[in-house]
């Protein structure tokens, strides 16, 4: 990172600013690309998800023991989960998105029957093409035979008809995400920000071409995969960060990222994905209604009444006339990253630590410090902050909005 962004991003003497520490080491491990040259990692493309290499490295920088369980209650398609089970640490992880937490579930799976493995896929990929009884589901924020080809959709829901009928869980798993790792790329969409977009595409590759490859690819990496070490417990679930079912003083450490205040609504740029695996637009609506307030389809019904100094700095600073959105979506985000918070203090025990993965953001006029803002709740919930560390720093590139200050990318660092 340039040191002239760094230091253009801090506010002179403002609060916390001794412990924002450069770590430009970082930049690409809080993203998804080191995942992209990692097998089992890319199995499944996520934007949003940062590296297994960053979970080992904060295991290391943290001082965490052997036999110490971990948490990310955004786990999202489960690299921390992953990184964890492959160095000998017990993981649990939450998401409140179906698709995350099969996708993290797929990952994480061992001892598979290979010879089966190989069978199956040798005869899915053979098979002859046929009338399927599925349909897509209606969905409210793209038109379903624009997004795929009259093909693609078709054989989608075939493949999906011939996976749901093998009768090996981990089989059928392991098909099923090669499935819905094709999708975008045999559609008509290009997920552009946070959202997607009807393209043109000159050449659409066959589903069972792309499938096929994944198969093999996946097939492959499995076979060269090192064993996870025996004993070792990871495994995502359906749950909200803001209400852990968790026993209090039961982990060690969270390592996680909440959504950016980006509004990007995952529901939608993950919506056809979610169409393949879930039952009804209804689901899809009711899991947009639910999730964290980071965009404008999530309920924004206040929960609780928290204090903080920043965040009111902020909401004095936004007015309708200049936020193209609802500005009550900021309010709402800091309040459900209040509550996440606390719920990650319960669940921990005394001296665990969490690992935060948090991006500033530029609104009209005024810059947004999550990494602050994160700190500040989580003393106000009884955290101690140990340092903040900036991985990246770069100008707001949204059209329109006026250059403040840099904006940060850092992992903040809280003790209970």
């Amino acid at each position: 990172m340039k040191k002239d962004l760094f230091e253009l991003s801090v506010v002179e003497g403002g609060r916390y600013s001794n412990l924002l520490v450069k770590k430009p080491d970082y930049s690409e491990l809080v993203t998804f690309a080191w995942c992209k040259k990692n097998p089992v990692y890319n199995w499944f493309y996520y934007k949003e998800g940062y590296s297994g290499g960053l979970v080992w490295d904060l295991l290391g920088r943290l001082g965490i023991g052997e036999g110490s369980k971990v948490l990310d209650p955004f786990c999202g398609t489960g690299n921390t989960l992953l990184a964890c089970k492959q160095k000998g640490y017990d993981a649990i992880g939450f998401d409140i998105l179906p698709l995350g937490v099969f996708v993290s579930n797929t990952k994480l799976q061992q001892d598979y029957d290979m010879d089966l493995l190989y069978e199956s896929v040798r005869e899915i990929t053979a098979a002859k093409f046929g009338e399927t009884e599925l349909r897509w589901p209606d969905l409210d924020f793209i038109d379903i035979k624009k997004a795929f080809s009259a093909y693609a959709r078709k054989d989608l829901l075939f493949f999906k008809e011939q996976i749901l009928g093998i009768e090996d869980d981990k089989i059928r798993n392991f098909m099923f995400l090669a499935l819905l790792s094709v999708v975008i790329p045999v559609s008509n969409v290009k997920r552009d920000g946070g959202v997607l977009r009807i393209t043109k595409k000159e050449h659409h590759p066959p589903v069972r071409h792309l499938f096929r490859n994944k198969l093999k690819r996946m097939y492959k990496d499995l076979k060269r995969m090192k064993p996870f070490p025996p004993g070792v417990f990871a495994e995502a679930r359906i749950g909200d960060s803001r209400s852990l079912p968790l026993e209090p003083e039961s982990i060690d450490l969270c390592i996680t990222s909440p959504p950016y205040l980006n509004w990007v609504d995952y529901t939608k740029i993950y919506g056809l994905e979610l169409a393949l695996l879930v039952d009804s637009s209804e689901e899809l609506r009711s899991l947009r209604r639910k999730s964290f307030r980071s965009h404008v389809g999530a309920d924004d019904r206040r929960r609780i009444d928290f204090r903080s100094e920043k965040v009111k700095e902020v909401m004095e600073n936004v007015s309708e006339s200049t936020f193209v959105r609802k500005p009550g979506i900021v309010e709402g985000y800091f309040e459900d990253m209040y509550m996440s918070l606390g719920s990650i203090f319960s669940a921990l025990r005394d001296g665990g630590k969490a690992a935060l993965v948090v991006g500033n953001v530029c609104l009209p006029g005024i810059t947004v410090d999550t990494d602050l803002i994160v700190a500040e709740l989580g003393e106000q919930i009884g955290f101690t902050l140990e340092e903040i560390l900036v991985a990246n720093v770069r100008w707001c590139d949204v059209h329109g909005i006026r250059k403040e200050r840099p904006v940060r990318e850092s992992v903040v660092i809280l003790e209970k």
